[in-house]
């Protein structure tokens, strides 16, 4: 491929971003611009310009992300280039930077690299060891601030020193918390083991404290290319400054607006301030959309507007208008539900679009209940992203201990999880007895178990036979690895000899099957690595190098089994870098989305917003946004008020779904106040809001604190939306009570607080309890008790 050719494929913004190689650079890229084609093309550009591919370090989040650049890059410079360029994600690039020079932090190179799950059971021994209060100090919150002190380079040293720490601690009556990280790290270090954090803490370590280490990588490496900077914690950003700071060849490409990961230590700061740290900063914006309708692009655009903490840019589209974003209200989460799984299976008939094509986003995982619910008794097939990963499943991760094992013996976690499973008589007691012996010496319990007489762990003779065979296994296992065994033959070998796969075999229940159906795709997938890694002409085969792939996972690095079409069902945060034709946001509510913990603090709620930015344009063609007069929640029924931001978006480039939109069976909405009520005066019917003109305007009204207010009755009604009420208000201005059957008849229009609006078919008092059946619009027909059924009637 020429030059001018690849060139030619970028519009004006994404050339001149790609181009501009002649100091620190950041490029803002609004959602759907093309981001992943000018970080392709600016690596292929920098090669065309002489730069050596191995000297070319591009880091990104996501392992996905990763191969989707380096598969385009061998596309444009063929295979054999590619696979020379440093590229892949923060922990791998600096998992390899510190295998190389383990030994200057007192590592040996073969650490093992803690998922969360050994980090829990570690700290959960040392709490029991501490013998503190499991109550106090509860293992997930000590992990989160063990965390949290390591991505802000705090050492348990400076930890146990900062007055203002050990204060917050002892408020939060963890007093010893500062003890914890110390035996944690110093238990990590005796184990030869990192944790995530661990690669980020200890890089910056590495580079602090060696010069000559940080001098060779920052001449090393003659380019550094981020992306997903808006995404980077205070040590990631500190790396990539050391690295950068006197070159100033660095390139970072991410969008402030789709900053929503604060909560894993993500600081919006980096990318706002980054000309603080390079003065010379140059700034590109890409900001057409190729993704998106241009209604959903303008909508989206004018919410995010609303921030004030923000890069300045207009995202724009070319595509069609499109349809208005359609906002629902529904009486409660329940019809909110039935409502959605309707209007998916009529969008799909309509528009031919694949369920694949078709995603709900809501704010918590709790919401997803009753929307399962609706979609299975409607027999829409579906997928909830995100679910339990197979490397979690417990068999799958028994046999990764056990390799695990055979690549570093010394790992503690690994050897708690397997020294007797499958059961060879190694109780307990006699764990406890080595690990006491280990902490004792500070040596890791294989040491313990390979030395005895070094290191007594007072075990009767029976007891150490039973070890002694159990080493022996281990033992075989780590010398095939160091013979250069690939990873297909130490594997097979691995789940073989040690009886995991036959202790399933004469037990034929279905979870049974299922496991050994799950130790075999472990296998295929040993399997699968080595066949690819052949084909490429690597020869990184070992069981070593698969652990890499398989330790440094991420979240999205997973899909579907493939097996059908369906509908995905996924938190907001997780469908960020996810686009669907078709996407339906869910419980947009005050103190839902955003969150209740955001609304006294106006950063959280710019950040609340920006994942609202993120919902929104994850949409191409179609989005709704719904919510609920009351919801479900704690155990009982809450009212709910409608989300301010459904206010912060100009009226125009929505459309009040009524009966013509959602189907001949759903209510028709009657909308009780106009949207003055919301927009600062901007008086406009129902109506009005159909036949808005697209389009950019120059300024939006600000909302209410009151929120968005388009059919009025529910804000107006619900001033105190998160206090339960007995009796809820129904949205004709009635409210939800019981009734006698002297005041009904059939035929009769009601309205029922979860199921919405129906019509009476029957009304049965034969019995002791009189009982009317109603035809509800958007759900099933339902047979109700009088005496307990409150509704109201509206005609």
């Amino acid at each position: 491929m020429t030059e001018s050719s690849y060139l030619d494929k970028l519009n004006e913004q994404q050339r001149a971003a790609v181009e501009y190689c002649d100091g620190p650079q950041l490029v803002i890229a609004g959602a759907g611009s093309g981001k992943t084609r000018v970080l392709t093309y600016k690596i292929v550009h920098l090669l065309r310009l002489g730069y050596e591919p191995w000297r070319i370090l591009a880091l990104t989040f996501t392992n996905k992300a990763a191969r989707e650049m380096r598969e385009r890059i061998e596309e444009l410079v063929g295979r054999e280039t590619a696979s020379k360029l440093w590229m892949g994600t923060f922990h791998s690039i600096f998992a390899r930077i510190l295998r190389t020079n383990a030994d200057r932090l007192g590592f040996k190179s073969n650490f093992t690299i803690y998922d969360s799950a050994d980090s829990k059971s570690l700290v959960k021994t040392i709490i029991r060891e501490m013998q503190l209060d499991e109550k106090s100090y509860k293992p997930s919150a000590v992990l989160s601030a063990i965390s949290g002190a390591k991505n802000a380079l705090v050492s348990p040293e400076d930890y146990a020193m900062s007055r203002d720490i050990l204060e917050a601690d002892r408020r939060a009556k963890r007093p010893e918390l500062y003890a914890i990280y110390k035996a944690y790290c110093d238990r990590s270090i005796a184990s030869s083991a990192m944790d995530f954090d661990d690669l980020l803490y200890y890089t910056n370590v590495l580079m602090r404290d060696n010069p000559d280490v940080l001098r060779h990588y920052q001449e090393f490496f003659r380019y550094v290319l981020v992306d997903e900077y808006q995404d980077t914690n205070f040590a990631q950003h500190v790396i990539v400054t050391q690295l950068t700071r006197d070159s100033g060849k660095l390139c970072v490409v991410g969008d402030d607006a789709q900053s929503i990961y604060s909560f894993r230590g993500a600081n919006i700061r980096n990318i706002l301030d980054m000309r603080a740290t390079y003065p010379t900063l140059s700034t590109f914006k890409l900001e057409r959309n190729y993704r998106s309708t241009r209604n959903i692009i303008n909508a989206a655009g004018s919410l995010i507007d609303k921030n004030r903490d923000q890069i300045p840019k207009q995202v724009y589209s070319e595509n069609e208008n499109g349809a208005p974003i359609e906002v629902v209200k529904c009486y409660s989460d329940f019809e909110e539900a039935y409502q959605v799984a309707s209007r998916i299976s009529q969008l799909k008939m309509r528009s031919g679009d694949s369920a694949d094509e078709f995603a709900i986003l809501y704010r918590t995982n709790a919401q997803s209940r009753v929307l399962e619910e609706a979609l299975r008794k409607r027999n829409v097939p579906y997928r909830i992203y995100g679910g339990l990963s197979f490397y979690q499943r417990k068999e799958v991760k028994d046999a990764i201990a056990y390799f695990r094992m055979a690549l570093n013996p010394d790992d503690d976690e690994a050897l708690k999880r397997i020294i007797n499973f499958p059961a060879r008589g190694i109780g307990d007691t006699t764990l406890g007895k080595l690990i006491a012996r280990a902490i004792e010496d500070n040596v890791s319990i294989w040491t313990v178990i390979q030395e005895p007489d070094k290191h007594p762990a007072g075990l009767n003779a029976g007891t150490l036979r039973k070890l002694d065979a159990f080493a022996g296994v281990i033992v075989e296992f780590v010398e095939m690895n160091r013979k250069g065994a690939d990873a297909v033959t130490l594997a097979t070998k691995i789940i073989g000899r040690t009886g995991l796969f036959t202790m399933l075999l004469h037990d034929n229940t279905p979870e049974s099957i299922s496991k050994q159906e799950n130790l075999q795709e472990l296998l295929n997938g040993v399997k699968d690595f080595v066949s690819t890694r052949m084909e490429e002409g690597n020869t990184e085969t070992g069981l070593a190098d698969f652990m890499a792939e398989v330790s440094l996972a991420t979240d999205q690095d997973s899909d579907s089994d493939g097996v059908e079409e369906r509908v995905t069902l996924m938190t907001v945060h997780a469908a960020k870098g996810l686009e669907f034709n078709n996407v339906f946001v869910v419980g947009v509510e005050e103190e839902l989305f955003p969150s209740a913990m955001s609304k006294d603090s106006p950063a959280q709620i710019e950040e609340e917003r920006r994942l609202m930015y993120v919902a929104i344009t994850r949409a191409r063609k179609f989005c709704m946004l719904s919510y609920a007069g009351s919801r479900f929640r704690n155990g009982q029924t809450a009212a709910c008020r409608p989300s301010r931001f459904l206010g912060d978006i100009n009226p125009q480039f929505l459309r009040l779904a009524t009966n013509d939109v959602l189907g001949s069976s759903a209510p028709t909405v009657r909308p009780t106040v106009n949207y003055s009520a919301s927009m600062a005066g901007s008086a406009r019917s129902l109506n009005s809001i159909r036949s808005g003109a697209s389009g950019r305007t120059a300024d939006y009204p600000r909302p209410s604190s009151g929120g968005f207010s388009p059919l009025g009755s529910v804000a107006a009604s619900h001033p105190q939306a998160s206090v339960p009420q007995k009796s809820l208000p129904s949205s004709q201005g009635g409210a939800y009570t019981l009734h006698s059957k002297t005041e009904l008849e059939v035929g009769m229009r009601i309205e029922h607080a979860k199921f919405g609006a129906g019509t009476i078919s029957n009304i049965d008092s034969s019995g002791p309890d009189a009982r009317i059946t109603v035809d509800f619009d958007t759900t099933d027909s339902r047979t109700l008790m009088l005496k307990f059924a409150k509704f109201a009637i509206l005609g």
